[in-house]
């Protein structure tokens, strides 16, 4: 297992559409239809970041590397059924897990809202208790946690929104120990990281072990290696 950040930074919009020759039309169509450039620059990031991965994990070039869809919309590689990986993006970064088995990621910007409203209308009950008991200034955080942590479970499951938010809950015990309920098989695993200040990230996995190293790609780098190995 290897996961992946990219500090996301501006692109002109000459290199956003040269770059976006590089991708399969249908990414280049769905990138195109965001409003904020921001947004394109984030989805573009993350198409490259995965295809970068892939060509150098599994040695194939890129235009071979084709990606299909569950049927609740979770892409997946064509002809390399064994290679599981899940993006995620939130303000400035990019965030990538990949590993031979079922994987979910999702990172989130720490942003004052009201978390509240939000978390009585998609928690549990007993996930809502954990918030509340927190101090005043540890509940935002808090709420972040636990939101981070069920996307990324939805996402290894591979069923995304489709399954309801109260149908499952995030337990964590004052160890720490993190656990969905019901989980009768014990099958899931799940680990947090404070890598980027200002974000919580969530990982979910059916490996026994989660990597504790989140490696750092500078995008200009990742850029200019992509655009390196796809010229004749």
């Amino acid at each position: 297992m290897e996961i992946y950040a990219v500090e996301v930074l501006s692109i002109t919009q000459e290199n956003l559409d040269n770059l976006c020759l590089l991708i399969s039309e249908e990414k280049r169509c769905k990138i195109k239809k965001f409003v904020n450039k921001e947004d394109k620059i984030r989805s573009l990031v993350g198409e490259i970041l995965i295809r970068s991965i892939v060509v150098k994990e599994l040695n194939i070039a890129n235009e071979y590397i084709t990606f299909h869809k569950n049927k609740y919309g979770k892409p997946c590689f064509k002809g390399y059924p064994t290679i599981k990986f899940n993006i995620s993006h939130s303000g400035n970064f990019v965030i990538c897990a990949i590993d031979d088995k079922p994987i979910g990621i999702d990172i989130e910007e720490i942003k004052h809202i009201e978390y509240e409203s939000i978390a009585k209308n998609f928690f549990t009950k007993s996930e809502l208790d954990y918030i509340i008991r927190q101090n005043p200034d540890r509940k935002l955080s808090k709420f972040y946690e636990i939101w981070t942590l069920k996307e990324s479970y939805i996402k290894c499951c591979g069923q995304g929104l489709t399954r309801s938010l109260k149908s499952f809950s995030i337990d964590i015990d004052k160890c720490h120990n993190i656990k969905v309920i019901p989980d009768e098989y014990n099958e899931y695993e799940f680990k947090t990281f404070d890598t980027m200040p200002g974000y919580k990230v969530a990982v979910c996995s059916v490996s026994k072990q989660i990597s504790n190293n989140v490696i750092m790609i500078n995008q200009n780098s990742l850029i200019n290696n992509y655009s390196k190995f796809n010229q004749k």
